[in-house]
């Protein structure tokens, strides 16, 4: 009986080991796949970190090998190339450059007809004309003139812009090519030589440059650009002036690459043709005889222009250099060392007077009078007069406040000048810009006047608002 229990025992052990046995069987595959997907993951970190440690040794390596400038401009290389990839460009709204291609369109706008010196270095007139004012008889383009966009600035300054009737193309010349035909009456003949005799000048633009004329300096005998080209001419001995209706004009351009040209200098050559018109043959600019306009008949005038494509080195960024040159003034020494004298001489009695003055007061005040240091006479009694408010202060805070809008108006005007925002190519740009400001500083006025009648001790402040808004506008 003992041997059975104990046997009987023994079978659930038997059991347990032969289910546990089972067990591990049906585990043995799953912890298989576990080990090796374990050892793969290691051999991938263990070759990971090799190679941030061979990277590390090499950085290591060529770090210790550079200096610290060498470091350095390294970083800011690196920072650099990081920055210009995220970076961007832009052009200022008027003044981005045109490329041109071979044979395209380039307009000729014509301006208003302004005085000049005349023969005589005298300014005759102020007032400017229309291009197309029916009294010049100049040609028309077909359908009429189509004014140009413009600023406020080029506006209250005269600019009056239109389009023409001249067909100039990128890189092709001609030669005497014919405007029209234009039947001028003796009354606006006359009107037209009065004009010629005051100096007026046409004022054209291509691209934004204005025509030109070249004329050499007196003194250093240079070449220079002068704006506009002349009307008309008036010959020595002779009563009646030439009329300038042929123009050859010179284009220079600069090539950026084999497809786009772009435009850096436009110079006109006037001249006075008399060309016999006639519908059967075309018109001949090889004469030699002067258009005069005769002012007791009609004078029949043909217009015509040569057009010459010339190529430069100068570059779209200096192309207007050559319009600003200052020709080289001629200094008045005598008044400039005249001024310096007097300066120096008035400040001379001034020291002196203050230098006797003030050793009497000193010598007073050396000496050991009580009575005579209690009592102030002569120019000392003005500093009774420093804190007390002036007649009429108001006034004074007005013209205080209106300073200072001129002043911050006149600072950022330069700012912006400076930092190229005001380009010749926009024109009117500079007198808009300062208009502008003007306005925008207009509480800097109203500020600084308020402040100024209030430390006067003034307590109308709706006066002083009306006042510095109507006495300086």
């Amino acid at each position: 009986q003992q041997q059975q229990q104990q046997r009987q025992r023994q079978k659930p052990s038997l059991a347990s080991k032969s289910n546990a046995e089972c067990i591990d069987a049906s585990e043995k595959p799953q912890l298989s796949v576990r080990v090796l997907a374990r050892s793969t993951r290691k051999e991938e970190r263990d070759s990971q970190d090799k190679n941030t440690d061979v990277a590390g040794s090499a950085t290591g390596l060529a770090s210790s090998s550079l200096t610290e400038k060498q470091k350095a401009y390294l970083e800011a290389r690196r920072s650099a190339m990081l920055l210009s990839q995220q970076a961007d460009a832009f052009y200022l709204p008027g003044i981005a450059p045109h490329d041109y291609k071979i044979g395209e369109k380039v307009d000729l706008q014509v301006n208003s007809l302004t005085p000049s010196l005349n023969a005589e270095n005298k300014l005759e007139s102020v007032l400017s004309y229309n291009y197309y004012d029916e009294r010049f008889h100049f040609c028309r383009p077909q359908g009429g003139p189509t004014a140009a966009h413009e600023s406020l600035g080029s506006i209250l300054f005269g600019d009056r812009i239109y389009n023409s009737v001249f067909d100039l193309e990128m890189l092709k010349d001609s030669s005497c090519q014919m405007l029209c035909v234009q039947t001028i009456p003796g009354k606006d003949a006359t009107f037209i030589n009065d004009k010629i005799m005051k100096g007026y000048n046409y004022n054209w633009l291509i691209d934004g440059l204005p025509a030109a004329t070249v004329k050499i300096e007196d003194r250093l005998q240079k070449e220079f650009y002068s704006l506009g080209f002349e009307l008309g001419s008036q010959v020595a001995g002779q009563i009646v002036p030439h009329f300038y209706n042929h123009y050859d004009i010179t284009v220079q351009y600069h090539t950026v690459d084999s497809v786009h040209h772009r435009v850096v200098g436009v110079i006109v050559t006037p001249q006075s043709k008399h060309t016999i018109y006639s519908p059967d043959t075309t018109p001949s600019c090889d004469t030699t005889e002067p258009m005069n306009l005769h002012e007791d008949k009609d004078n029949q005038v043909v217009f015509t222009y040569s057009v010459k494509w010339e190529k430069s080195e100068k570059s779209w960024a200096t192309r207007w250099d050559a319009y600003l040159h200052a020709i080289d003034p001629k200094i008045h020494w005598f008044s400039l060392v005249n001024s310096v004298v007097i300066v120096v001489f008035l400040s001379a009695m001034l020291g002196l007077i203050l230098v006797r003055t003030l050793h009497k007061d000193i010598a007073r005040y050396n000496a050991d009078d009580a009575e005579d240091l209690q009592e102030d006479f002569g120019w000392k009694l003005v500093h009774g007069d420093v804190f007390r408010p002036p007649q009429n202060f108001e006034y004074l805070s007005v013209i205080v406040g209106s300073g200072f809008q001129l002043f911050w108006m006149v600072l950022i005007t330069l700012v912006i000048a400076i930092l190229g925002f005001l380009s010749p190519s926009s024109r009117g740009s500079l007198s808009t810009a300062m208009l502008m400001l003007y306005i925008v500083f207009g509480f800097s006025a109203g500020y600084n006047a308020a402040y100024s009648y209030h430390s006067f001790g003034g307590t109308s402040l709706r006066r002083i608002i009306i006042l510095t808004t109507l006495c300086v506008p």
